[in-house]
């Protein structure tokens, strides 16, 4: 990927020097890219203030880079970390470049090798003067909406950028597991073959989503193997590993009391799928149970796709929602929705509706809360219910799906379990309650009063 950004940039005009260190810089010559042999001779062709992109795996390996970079570098100057940095670790950078004087950005790219040669969506966080001063960066490698507007945006101080890409990961999480899901039940309920359900795909892709993920998983699911013959798909093997993105967003917000239950759903399923030990022991084969028209099951199957789908971009608005708040980051979720238009992973045409919904409503929690929004999931409830019990009687998983209709119907209930769970947790611990008819906490002597 970063390949592909120095090539877009030297594309669009600008003068780029680089540095591999994994690589034969003689063996990897690029046009228009001045390949050089170290950090040192980096630093030294640069002009001040020097403009550093960093390409590089998260963690060790960022520090381990700026161990040897930052001794090279003077006042003014900005390093750019591009990688899926945890925002507190960039945090934690650019407090220790600031002693220095020094700017550091902790950029969010999403794109892939696709969005580096044609566009990526670009998630800038740090000092906004800094910002100011490495836009035609931006400019150069960022992809361009409908509108004409490129897919940037600076998003606030410190790790802001970092944590709204580690947002735009988790949703891709939860909407390639539901996609995923939609395809295991429209085999194992509908009978649909490969080819079936990628004509499927696209035709609830050009209907409702317009989502870059379902048009993907149209073309994995129609190519076949070369060698063989057979759908390339059914040789894949089905246990799935995981960068660290998820697991942090999940960590993030326990801490900031945010539910993202089917964003967790999609990261257990992935370690769930690594345990072929257990599986290939308690795999039963079971016989589909269930009688509907094909017709009325497809559909109901595509309606709890859309409705998941919009439960997972809820999830993570709600994140940056909770983070603006906690943080004091200017990052507003009009803003998030019109830079993940284009270039990014979980592009969608639901993200302009997510745009409007942020535009009437700036300090919108809950993206259901908007009408255009609840009217999607609303027309989606009965099929979105069907799919999930008729995948529970036939022994299908469907963990996302289930998890992002129990959220939904969550917020939609007058009252909910937690009355007694409270009471509970009064009668063990004497951790109190809170009651409804009347103000402040109060505790109760269950035993006694029993």
């Amino acid at each position: 990927m970063g390949r592909g950004l120095a090539q877009a940039m030297a594309r669009a005009g600008l003068q780029v020097h680089a540095y591999e260190p994994l690589q034969d810089s003689q063996k990897n010559s690029v046009s228009d890219i001045s390949l050089v042999e170290n950090l040192e001779e980096i630093v030294a062709v640069l002009t001040p203030p020097r403009r550093v992109l960093m390409m590089i795996t998260a963690g060790d390996p960022v520090d381990m880079i700026i161990d040897q970079l930052k001794p090279l570098l003077s006042e003014g100057d900005i390093v750019l970390d591009g990688g899926n940095s945890n925002f507190h670790d960039t945090d934690r950078r650019v407090l220790s470049f600031a002693a220095q004087s020094i700017y550091y950005l902790g950029v969010g790219i999403s794109g892939g090798e696709q969005g580096a040669q044609e566009g990526a969506s670009i998630m800038v966080g740090g000092n906004e003067d800094a910002f100011e001063l490495t836009r035609d960066i931006f400019e150069s490698i960022a992809a361009k909406a409908d509108d004409g507007r490129r897919c940037y945006a600076y998003l606030g101080p410190g790790g802001a950028g970092h944590f709204i890409k580690m947002v735009h990961n988790g949703i891709e999480y939860a909407v390639l597991q539901v996609i995923a899901e939609a395809w295991h039940l429209l085999r194992g309920l509908a009978g649909l073959k490969n080819a079936e359900i990628a004509k499927v795909f696209l035709e609830w892709n050009n209907a409702n989503c317009g989502a870059y993920l379902l048009e993907n998983a149209a073309l994995v699911l129609k190519t076949r193997d070369i060698e063989g013959g057979e759908f390339l798909l059914d040789l894949i093997d089905d246990a799935a590993a995981q960068t660290g993105t998820g697991r942090w967003l999940v960590a993030e917000a326990m801490e900031l009391g945010v539910p993202v239950p089917c964003i967790a759903e999609a990261v257990a399923a992935r370690s769930l799928s690594s345990w072929k030990g257990a599986r290939e022991v308690l795999q039963t084969p079971r016989e589909n149970t269930i009688e509907m028209e094909d017709e009325g099951l497809v559909a109901a199957i595509g309606d709890a796709l859309l409705g998941s789908i919009v439960c997972a971009y809820a999830q993570g608005f709600a994140m940056i929602s909770q983070a603006r708040t906690k943080f004091s980051w200017p990052v507003n979720g009009n803003t998030v929705a019109r830079i993940w238009r284009n270039g990014c992973i979980i592009q969608s045409r639901l993200l302009d509706t997510i745009g409007g919904a942020y535009d009437l409503n700036p300090d919108l929690a809950i993206l259901l809360q908007d009408e255009t929004v609840s009217e999607i999931t609303d027309a989606a409830d009965e099929g979105w219910r069907d799919t999930v019990a008729a995948a529970a009687l036939a022994g299908l998983p469907a963990p996302a799906m289930a998890s992002a209709l129990a959220y939904f119907d969550a917020l939609k209930s007058p009252r909910l379990w937690t009355a007694l769970t409270q009471g509970q947790r009064d009668l063990f611990g004497a951790h109190t309650y809170r009651r409804i008819d009347r103000v402040g906490n109060f505790h109760t002597d269950w035993l006694a009063e029993c």
